[in-house]
């Protein structure tokens, strides 16, 4: 753990007023680390409106104002409130098959990246250890002792799932003995960790401006796409 794991960044700008209101918010009915991080993540939950977006270098302060975002960036928020909170946090460089998003970008099937979608999963330090964020709530044999069906990418976001199923890309179902849950076969390549959201996506992010236009035309800033589970 270091410094970076801890201060602000351009996207993490956990200092600005509207992050700051957040956290306080959050932090009057939530005492512990662990307990903040289930409240600040229900908080977002609830009031945040979960819609397309490949903004992700957007300040997390901002999205607090437009209330609306993608999962990424809704992590993102999680992560600045936890930072707010001094909580530190790091991410995961994951690309996710394109294939598991075949449902929420169906229009855009033909023109997703064979390497898979970049995902920055987030991970936060207390109780002495990092913490993955589908892990929060419990540990994976907990929630899967709990779910009624695995995550599929199909209905509910990966954001919202990790409240009661297990989101499990690292086939840590396998050995709690749920390998049911385990989402290992959808990781298409591991970039490692970072301290900050804001390095990973300076280094990794290679969409290029005409992705990003048709995106934007196709899918920018609506609800996203659900299916019966």
């Amino acid at each position: 753990m270091t410094d970076s794991n801890l201060l602000p960044t351009a996207i993490l700008d956990y200092k600005h007023p509207e992050v700051q209101r957040v956290a306080a918010l959050v932090s009057e009915s939530t005492p512990g680390q662990r307990e903040f991080l289930r409240g600040a993540h229900s908080h977002i939950s609830k009031v945040m409106r979960p819609v397309y977006s490949i903004e992700e270098t957007l300040p997390a302060s901002r999205i607090f104002e437009l209330n609306q975002g993608s999962c990424s960036q809704r992590m993102a928020c999680l992560e600045a409130l936890a930072r707010a909170r001094g909580i530190p946090t790091r991410v995961r460089a994951l690309w996710l098959d394109r294939t598991f998003w075949y449902s929420r970008l169906s229009k855009l099937r033909l023109l997703l990246p064979k390497k898979g979608i970049l995902m920055a999963w987030p991970q936060f330090w207390f109780e002495d250890a990092w913490v993955d964020m589908d892990e929060i709530y419990g540990s994976i044999a907990t929630l899967a002792a709990g779910a009624t069906h695995p995550f599929t990418n199909l209905g509910e976001s990966m954001f919202d799932a990790v409240q009661h199923a297990p989101v499990d890309y690292f086939g840590k179902s396998e050995k709690a003995g749920c390998p049911q849950f385990s989402l290992a076969k959808v990781v298409a390549a591991d970039g490692g960790f970072f301290d900050t959201r804001d390095e990973l996506l300076r280094k990794l992010d290679k969409r290029t401006w005409l992705g990003r236009l048709i995106f934007k035309i196709t899918y920018d800033g609506k609800p996203i796409h659900r299916l019966p589970e």
